[in-house]
Parts: C-alpha cells; structure tokens; sequence
C-alpha cells in the first residue's frame, strides 16, 4: 500500500510540472516573441546596412544583385539564432529609407513569402535569389515513422523595420513571424513590440 501510495505521489508531481512547463510555454509563447503583438511594420532609430546585422551576429552568406529590385540599396541571405547550433534562415533587403521599404518593399515581400510565392514563383518581379526562396523541407510522416520531403517557401512571412525589409523563414506564417520578432527583439531590444 505504501509503495503505491508512493508511485501515485510520483505521478502527481510528473503531472504538475508538466503542467507547469506547459503554462510557462504558453504564457512566454514558447520563446518570449508574442506574435498576437508583433508590429510587422514597424520604424526603427537608424537607417542599417548589412554591417550593423553582422555586427550583431548575423551571418551573411550571400549577397543578391538588386538589379530588378525597385529602389533598394542592398540585399543579402543570412542566418542567425540565439542557439548557434539553432539559426534560422533571413533574407535581408535594405532601402534608403524607411518610407520607401515600405512603399517600394512591403508587395515584393508578400509576393516572394508564403502561399503568394508559391502561387507566382515563376512570375516573380525580382527573380534573383529565387532559388532560395524554394527549399525542400522533410516532414515527418507519424503513420509510417519515416519523412519525405515537401517542396515549399523558404520564407513564410516578413517584416519591415526601419530601411530593412526581413523576409523569415518557417514552416508557417506563424513560426516565420516568431522567427521574425526574435531577430528584430534581439537585435533592437529597447523597440521590441
């Protein structure tokens, strides 16, 4: 009797902080970055160029010719993560001002994220980088225990945030925004929102 007394007292304290864990995850919204507030256009204190980011701790690996690109400065393909062993893929487009990432910016970067990809990727205004912006993920199949891949948008949404516009990787709008908000945060911790 007291050995199961024991056990059930065991269980109990399994279950509770499972539950714990699980109210933490849900009111912290698994990694601080609440996407029910996020601003996904948003001003910023400075115009920023690709060695700001760096110096930050993005690594830049792949700038883009923005030939094609109406009005931006600069464009590049990066990753970052606060877990160097966890990062997550960006592409970065930066423009002279904040006024004309939105203005020129905000319609390129709805159409080379998501489902508007998707649907236009062999139509898009600007076709360089394409290619990165279509990966193939693995997904796992929980019927057979194995994964197979499913073609998809590299990005699946985006910000704007001063003079850059942050295309975000995910595998949904979602985990993209919240992928989105950690960058941004982190990088501009005194702005987060």
């Amino acid at each position: 009797m007291a050995s199961w007394n024991l056990r059930r007292a065991k269980h109990g304290i399994v279950i509770v902080a499972i539950a714990l864990f699980t109210l933490a995850l849900t009111a912290c919204g698994g990694g601080g970055d609440n996407v029910e507030n996020f601003e996904q256009i948003r001003t910023a204190p400075a115009n920023y160029t690709i060695d700001d980011l760096k110096a930050f701790g993005l690594k830049a690996n792949k700038q883009y010719d923005v030939e094609g690109l109406p009005d931006a400065v600069d464009a590049w393909k990066g990753f970052w993560g606060l877990d160097p062993y966890s990062r997550n893929d960006y592409e970065i487009r930066f423009y002279p001002s904040h006024e004309i990432a939105v203005a020129s910016g905000k319609e390129l970067a709805i159409n080379a994220t998501g489902a508007e990809f998707e649907a236009t990727r062999d139509e898009q205004v600007w076709t360089e980088g394409v290619k990165d912006r279509w990966q193939a993920r693995g997904v796992t199949d929980v019927s057979s225990g194995g994964s197979r891949q499913a073609p998809g948008p590299t990005y699946q949404d985006w910000a704007i945030v001063g003079n850059m516009v942050i295309l975000c990787d995910g595998f949904d709008s979602e985990q993209a925004l919240i992928r989105c908000a950690s960058l941004i945060n982190n990088f501009l911790p005194g702005d987060a929102g």
